[in-house]
């Protein structure tokens, strides 16, 4: 699995989900394009949700960890709640500064981050439930 997906489906079903040969052909699934929990929680600070430590002490890890992963691990609601509500003026108002930070070393641009924003933006106001941030090498 590559890094950093996001899915969205009960607790109770992530791990029937993750163990199957054909998980991507599961429905809830958002490609993060990399972006992972220390972006979202940089994002999220960004953003007024809460402090970057307060953040990141939300994303806990699911199960037990695998040598080969995959990790999955809670993302905060109150997080989830501000990306669902993020309007177009604060993505322009915020990308720019998050497109600076050093996870993302130049590698990225505002445009392509802030179509990010909208995409996930929208996956989100579809869909409630609980959401998982899976991690693999």
């Amino acid at each position: 699995m590559p890094l950093n997906d996001i899915l969205n489906c009960a607790e109770s079903d992530l791990w029937t989900i993750l163990d199957a040969d054909d998980a991507y052909q599961q429905d809830g699934w958002f490609m993060a394009k990399r972006i992972g929990m220390i972006e979202l929680c940089q994002l999220g600070e960004m953003l007024g949700v809460a402090s970057y430590d307060e953040l990141t002490s939300g994303f806990n890890l699911i199960g037990e960890p695998r040598d080969e992963g995959p990790w999955p691990q809670t993302i905060p609601t109150a997080l989830i709640d501000r990306l669902r509500t993020v309007t177009d003026d604060d993505i322009s108002g915020v990308v720019p500064k998050w497109a600076g930070i050093e996870e993302f070393r130049g590698g990225t641009t505002t445009e392509s981050l802030a179509e990010y924003l909208q995409t996930f933006r929208s996956y989100l106001a579809d869909r409630s439930g609980e959401f998982f941030m899976v991690n693999a090498l």
